[in-house]
């Protein structure tokens, strides 16, 4: 009973986010599309929250925090390997790291796209790790879900530590919204942290993450 009213809730909240949007087109101001992501502010990012929030009690009722942990180690692991096989770049990058965060995302993609996820941070000194959430939100033309990984390797304890005592977003860095220009695959931010987003067909050579917060899971640290 409790996952039938989960799920009902998410597809209204669903329905909600889908006809709100096509309203703005109907009053004619599709133009404004491109805009709604941060025009929407905390409106979107709050809904897009309630969503994965739902989502999540969907899949994860009945998984205890040790169980998600060990998941996210897992996919962690494997999106590196499967990263390092595409990039010999990325490999030496990982290499002189001092840490690295690795998060898998689901992107729900209708006018307005948002994304939600849970990844890994971890310091390569000691081995600590700190378990994180991901939350996007952004314009998009189109439909569908997509599944991806994001990959970011950090070269100094500084920017590690920044990420994730601080958390991170990515419309504060205008590198990581701007896109890197250098013909690197991945995007290369101020502090010298590498990001890579794998999907289905390899590393996205040209990429842009702007929309996107991550920040510590209280639940799982």
């Amino acid at each position: 009973m409790k996952k039938m009213y989960t799920l009902s809730k998410f597809l209204l909240i669903s329905h909600l986010l889908l006809f709100s949007t096509i309203s703005f087109c109907q009053a004619g101001l599709w133009d404004s599309v491109k805009s709604v992501a941060s025009d929407v502010g905390d409106a979107v990012t709050d809904t897009a929250s309630k969503v994965g929030d739902t989502a999540s009690d969907m899949i994860e009722d009945d998984v205890s925090p040790a169980q998600k942990r060990q998941t996210i180690d897992n996919n962690a692991q494997k999106t590196l390997s499967r990263l390092f096989e595409e990039s010999r770049e990325a490999q030496e990058y990982y290499d002189k790291a001092k840490g690295y965060a690795v998060f898998d995302s689901h992107e729900f993609a209708f006018l307005i796209k948002t994304g939600t996820g849970s990844g890994v941070a971890v310091n390569k000194i000691d081995n600590s790790r700190t378990y994180m959430k991901m939350l996007g939100a952004g314009a998009n033309i189109g439909g569908g879900i997509k599944y991806m990984q994001i990959i970011f390797i950090f070269p100094t304890e500084v920017a590690l530590d920044a990420f994730i005592n601080d958390g991170w977003s990515a419309d504060a860095d205008a590198s990581a919204v701007g896109g890197d220009d250098s013909g690197q695959l991945g995007l290369t931010l101020a502090d010298g942290t590498k990001v890579y987003e794998l999907v289905d067909t390899g590393i996205m050579a040209k990429m842009s993450i702007g929309g996107t917060k991550y920040w510590k899971d209280d639940d799982l640290n």
